[in-house]
């Protein structure tokens, strides 16, 4: 069969045709924002105009002492996110992956599942009321059967930090599942076959095979983790306002740039936070692969 070269031409140029909807987006939807957030950043811009500042947006947020107030706030929640989450949703992956019975283990997936198909804002409104500071809060009023006092968990600022965290974790918990369950999935049997024959213990085959055999999937996780937690924005929003209240122990980097953003109207100094964020992240991430990376 003889093909022509016209006929090639045409076929390349119908899938050139097919990718350009998709190439047209990125650029208009990713690309483009990307450039214009910088060239924003290096001017005092108020949305409509700005005048050219250089670098004295980025200078301005290296010696802002709220910028690293709001820094410290998201790595402190960040570690306690990822130090709680992820070894939690880990567990009950492991868990649901033991369960013989499809159609029970399809029944905790979905169980496990359900809040994660709920909006950050409903689930921050069901903890607000859920952990309200006084003992009619459904929290310090379970707590005040076994007579403890009731707690501030949203008012007081050294438990604000750990019950956003608490519901964060509770919100994105079914994602988390489902990715390691993916995981898990993925490893060979026979694996476990070979390490029952040397006598292997179930505690000793999920230390020495599962958890090694997850290694791919736990630098996604801490990844994704990482950049969700300087991401953290909705749930901090709804609880503690633009002020990150109480005490600002909530306010994190995204709740900086929204406040030069969309409360003083200074886009310059937010786009160069977002900037800085950008870069804070890409080291965390590079830092994870480096950590990760298979040295064997």
């Amino acid at each position: 069969m003889i093909i022509n070269k016209n006929m090639l031409v045409n076929k390349h140029t119908v899938g050139y045709l097919f990718l350009l909807p998709l190439i047209l987006g990125v650029v208009t939807f990713s690309l483009y924002p990307i450039g214009e957030a910088f060239r924003i950043s290096l001017y005092h811009h108020n949305g409509v105009r700005g005048v050219w500042a250089g670098f004295s947006n980025y200078e301005f947020i290296w010696s802002d002492k709220t910028f690293w107030r709001a820094l410290k706030n998201t790595i402190i929640m960040g570690v306690m996110g990822l130090g709680i989450g992820l070894p939690a949703s880990f567990i009950i992956a492991s868990m649901i992956n033991g369960i013989t019975a499809r159609r029970l283990s399809v029944l905790f997936k979905a169980i496990y599942f359900l809040p994660n198909v709920t909006s950050t804002v409903a689930a921050s409104i069901v903890f607000l009321l859920l952990l309200y500071p006084t003992e009619k809060g459904i929290a310090n009023t379970f707590l005040s059967w076994f007579g403890v006092a009731p707690l501030g968990w949203l008012a007081d600022p050294r438990y604000a930090q750990f019950s956003v965290i608490l519901m964060d974790t509770w919100h994105g918990l079914g994602y988390s599942v489902l990715i390691w369950l993916a995981g898990l999935q993925g490893i060979s049997r026979d694996l476990y076959e070979a390490a029952s024959v040397d006598g292997a213990k179930r505690l000793q085959q999920w230390f020495y095979i599962t958890i090694p055999s997850m290694k791919p999937v736990i630098f996604f996780m801490v990844v994704m983790g990482t950049i969700n937690a300087f991401k953290r924005f909705g749930e901090v929003f709804v609880i503690g306002g633009p002020d990150g209240n109480p005490g600002g122990s909530l306010f994190t980097l995204m709740l900086y740039v929204y406040r030069y953003g969309f409360y003083t109207y200074e886009f310059g100094k937010a786009a160069a936070a977002s900037y800085v964020i950008f870069i804070i992240i890409l080291i965390f991430t590079l830092f994870n692969f480096k950590a990760f990376q298979n040295k064997d």
